[in-house]
């Protein structure tokens, strides 16, 4: 049974609980307005405003905090972060979506939406050069790399699938269908947490039933939910405990939905007022950051979420309809 939290709004960053020590940096493309986004965590304040390309899509950042690759309408951009500037673009022939890096920060692999067939593309920072390439379902909205470097998964939006690729060779080691609802509009895998430890992987459906993949076995089990709306993002608690769903309901009444990873029980729905396409946790769990660029409408702002009170703030991005977000510590 969930229960319901007042909402309370508010643009003044004194509305938030103070941040630790920790705190760390938050990545955000402004696909409405073309750029790339850096926020100070414990402020929430925009350092810098990266002009990238049109449709801004993905965010991925090197492991010293010094590059970043940018999925955009024509492909990837390489970002010199302590420059502020694009440093490179690679053509890919269309819009690029999900991104991710290797590692070691020296490929980035990036899903691009082409008109003959979409693919997934391994680029070399150093240089843009194209590694491999390798078919891939429709509209990927997200890459996601195993702990262990290994194996990329990507959930494909309108292939009702999920590919399994080798990292290192781009090797197709399987396609996982996604239909618990079947094939209806809405019934489309985005977005997928992954456990601490890469054995499970979570795909929300329509707030009506979140799948889990085993992946060792590639097993797929479908647990049921009673949200009734429609879900992108998804995050999970780094201790992997509890779930959390970004529930939207194409009329800007969205809300947040924390669940027990074990029983898959919905233990609160806070209100959000709005629509959100992604989400991202701090290192302690206690705030939960939602993007206002919901693919069907959305608005131009960040939802802070402090998890311990269910209070509800805004902020701006530095830009309209932010999109992606990925938080470094």
């Amino acid at each position: 049974m969930w229960r319901p939290f007042v909402l309370a709004l508010g643009s003044a960053l004194c509305a938030l609980l103070p941040h630790s020590a920790e705190a760390g940096t938050l990545y955000i493309t402004n696909r409405g307005s073309g750029n790339l986004a850096i926020l100070d965590e414990a402020s929430l304040t925009v350092r810098k405003r990266i002009p990238v390309g049109e449709r801004a899509w993905g965010v991925a950042v090197t492991p010293d905090g010094k590059v970043a690759c940018v999925s955009y309408a024509a492909g990837l951009a390489t970002v010199n972060l302590e420059a502020g500037a694009v440093e490179q673009r690679v053509s890919l022939g269309g819009q690029g979506m999900g991104v991710a890096l290797s590692r070691d920060g020296a490929v980035c692999y990036v899903a691009v939406h082409l008109s003959g067939g979409d693919r997934l593309f391994a680029v070399e920072l150093r240089g843009g050069r194209p590694r491999g390439q390798v078919p891939i379902g429709e509209r990927a909205f997200g890459i996601y790399l195993s702990p262990d470097g290994k194996t990329l998964y990507v959930p494909e939006h309108d292939g009702f699938s999920l590919s399994v690729i080798d990292a290192a060779s781009l090797a197709k080691r399987r396609t996982i269908s996604l239909k618990p609802l079947g094939e209806g509009a809405f019934d489309k895998p985005h977005y997928l947490a992954m456990a601490p430890d890469g054995t499970m992987l979570y795909l929300p459906f329509q707030g009506r039933a979140l799948a889990t993949i085993d992946s060792a076995t590639f097993t797929v089990t479908v647990h049921r939910l009673a949200i009734n709306a429609h879900q992108h993002g998804i995050a999970l608690s780094a201790d992997g405990r509890r779930l959390y769903l970004a529930n939207n309901v194409f009329g800007g009444d969205g809300s947040l939905s924390e669940i027990d990873a074990k029983t898959f029980a919905e233990l609160r729905r806070i209100p959000l007022g709005k629509d959100h396409e992604q989400m991202a946790l701090d290192s302690e769990g206690r705030r939960v950051y939602l993007t206002g660029g919901f693919a069907l409408g959305g608005h131009d702002e960040l939802t802070v979420v402090e998890l311990g009170t269910g209070q509800v703030s805004r902020v701006g991005t530095g830009g309209m309809r932010p999109f992606s977000i990925l938080r470094v510590p």
